[in-house]
């Protein structure tokens, strides 16, 4: 078996994880499923070789695991500054730059309060990590993205569509 064929297994499970986070309407169940997500997503990232996107969604899992638990914005800065400095770190080329962004948004969007925000910041998030998982070529983790989004976009509208809030 290949370490691309069990990338995308991985990535696979870290798809489902993420497909049921989106149909929660409680923060903090939505945020422990993407924890699960992110952590996966990580291992499936470091199959793959890309140090940099691998390194940034562990931090993720263990980001937004707190955040399920607190919206302390000290919390939040002390993760993006984490978020920073392993970029760095793992630097490989231009690429790891889209990921930082995308971790960037997550990482505000977690540790919103209000649910709706944290959609919002995950759309933008699972935009960024769709044409960065283009450009690296891990067909799964596109797909996965593109259907987080759209999961995310169903959840949305079924949840608030009858609210104004």
């Amino acid at each position: 078996m290949s370490i691309f064929f069990v990338s995308q297994v991985v990535a696979t499970l870290a798809f489902a994880c993420g497909i049921i986070s989106f149909q929660y309407k409680k923060r903090r169940n939505i945020l422990l499923w993407l924890s699960c997500s992110a952590l996966l997503n990580s291992f499936h990232f470091f199959l793959l070789g890309r140090t940099g996107a691998g390194t940034l969604f562990f931090i993720n899992g263990f980001r937004v695991f707190t955040a399920a638990f607190s919206t302390n914005q000290r919390l939040m800065f002390l993760f993006m500054g984490i978020i920073i400095v392993a970029n760095l770190l793992t630097y490989q080329d231009p690429i790891d730059i889209l990921a930082l962004f995308g971790a960037m948004l997550a990482t505000f969007g977690n540790f919103q309060k209000n649910e709706k925000k944290i959609r919002i910041y995950y759309m933008g998030c699972a935009i960024t990590w769709i044409v960065h998982n283009v450009i690296i070529g891990s067909p799964i983790a596109v797909f996965m993205e593109v259907t987080f989004l759209i999961s995310n976009l169903m959840g949305y509208w079924r949840i608030y569509r009858n609210t104004t809030r």
